[in-house]
């Protein structure tokens, strides 16, 4: 068996926003997909896509549809519908979520101005739990979307880098990682996982779990951060 057909692939979607105050969400998360070759279905959302290019070319279809690649927030109900079917056909003992959930509002004040060692510090932790959960002994490659992460580039691949490199250490690994940043519309993978970040803070954040439930077969655990922990991290 060639050595690359064992690699572990890890895709970030991050949900929610840094502002503490009562205009932010009431949640931060980092969510994480995790899979491995072959990719099933990818052919199938593709093409869903052309086909909803197609109907722009049925003057009874009503507006036109122009779409580069899919995003839940974007998406209409009918698109978000098709796509949530689809990822409820995957096999669940090939696809795993990871979700670290931060509930902002019990996060000690001091801590909410330090937001660039919060975010840092939590998303360094939140690695080392989805490693330690899977239980990694094999090479793996995490990919996460180029655009949201322009402004954040540097602290997040420092804190993954940090983590990954502690879990390495502190578990005698001899495996090599890569981190990768590339477009949404590059990769069906995030965009899927978009989707399924989206469906897991909308039931946190709303209350509304309808499309939660269509994947949540796939959720290895949700971590659900409360309060602080001491010295470099929050604990639950």
């Amino acid at each position: 068996m060639n050595i690359l057909d064992d690699v572990v692939y890890i895709f970030v979607d991050e949900a929610g926003d840094m502002d503490f105050s009562t205009n932010g969400s009431k949640y931060y998360m980092f969510n994480f997909l995790v899979k491995q070759r072959p990719f099933k279905v990818h052919e199938h959302i593709a093409n869903y896509r052309y086909s909803l290019l197609e109907r722009n070319l049925d003057p009874t279809k009503g507006s036109r549809l122009d779409i580069e690649y899919f995003h839940a927030h974007n998406d209409n109900k009918y698109i978000k519908d098709e796509l949530f079917n689809t990822i409820a056909t995957f096999d669940k003992n090939r696809v795993k979520v990871y979700s670290y959930i931060l509930e902002k509002p019990k996060v000690h004040p001091q801590k909410r101005k330090e937001k660039e060692r919060f975010y840092i510090d939590n998303l360094n932790y939140a690695i080392q739990r989805l490693l330690g959960k899977l239980q990694i002994d094999k090479n793996f490659i995490i990919i996460t979307d180029r655009l949201p992460v322009q402004k954040n580039k540097k602290k997040q691949v420092g804190a993954l880098k940090k983590g990954i490199k502690e879990y390495i250490k502190s578990n005698k690994l001899d495996i090599r990682y890569d981190i990768f940043h590339h477009t949404s519309a590059s990769s069906a993978n995030l965009q899927i996982v978009d989707y399924i970040s989206w469906a897991i803070f909308r039931k946190y954040e709303r209350g509304d779990s309808g499309y939660y439930d269509k994947i949540k077969t796939y959720i290895l655990d949700e971590d659900m951060m409360t309060k602080d922990r001491d010295v470099n991290h929050y604990e639950k």
